[in-house]
């Protein structure tokens, strides 16, 4: 399947098939694509944790506002971002050329240390792109999917031990749409008024 092909056929699904498996040969297989996600600096901010068990999907969907789909879908899918994820970078340049890690280390100290608004940021939006990934990922494989904000973090947090430093970002369900069906595809802003060509005022595109 060819990018556009996947854009189109994705959509977010909230009715899920129960009782649907997903293995961990197919978890690997999706996550080996989603681990490519860009990063600033190449610092890989994100952390997943896939929750299958039927009651920690319980207890998960209890913290959710009680949505039907954390339950159905075969695997629900918690993005965190770590805030701490500047300390990998001796680990992440180790192998780098060394013009490029004496340049890359002080820079992402000086960057991310004592800066607690932007680590966030940073594991946020990190975070935000691997969820981006996983979901075009899972449908690369067949597998539907639907990013879900609406949770309680520090009870989501607790649930799943997250520590201090990591940030539940959003969760992802995956699974099979209820009865194969897709969802409508619902409305989208026209082209011409959301890309604006050389500033925000000047002439949309198309």
């Amino acid at each position: 399947m060819n990018f556009h092909d996947l854009a189109q056929a994705r959509h977010s699904v909230r009715h899920y098939q129960p009782h649907t498996a997903i293995d961990d040969a197919e978890l690997k297989a999706i996550f080996d694509d989603v681990l490519l996600t860009p990063s600033s600096f190449n610092l890989q901010h994100w952390q997943f944790v896939v929750v299958r068990d039927d009651a920690r999907k319980a207890a998960l969907r209890a913290v959710s506002f009680g949505q039907q789909q954390v339950v159905d879908a075969a695997a629900a899918v918690l993005v965190c971002g770590r805030l701490d994820a500047y300390l990998d970078a001796p680990r992440i340049y180790a192998d780098a050329p060394e013009a490029m890690r004496l340049k890359a280390l002080p820079t992402i100290a000086n960057a991310y240390a004592n800066q607690p608004a932007l680590q966030r940021e940073e594991a946020v939006r990190s975070g935000s792109l691997a969820a981006m990934a996983l979901m075009l990922a899972a449908k690369g494989r067949g597998w539907d999917s639907g990013p879900m904000i609406g949770f309680d973090p520090v009870q989501v947090g607790a649930l799943l031990g997250l520590g201090s430093n990591t940030v539940p970002v959003m969760l992802v369900v995956l699974g099979r749409a209820l009865n194969g069906q897709q969802p409508a595809r619902l409305y989208r802003r026209p082209l011409g008024e959301v890309v604006r060509l050389e500033t925000l005022d000047g002439p949309p595109l198309g």
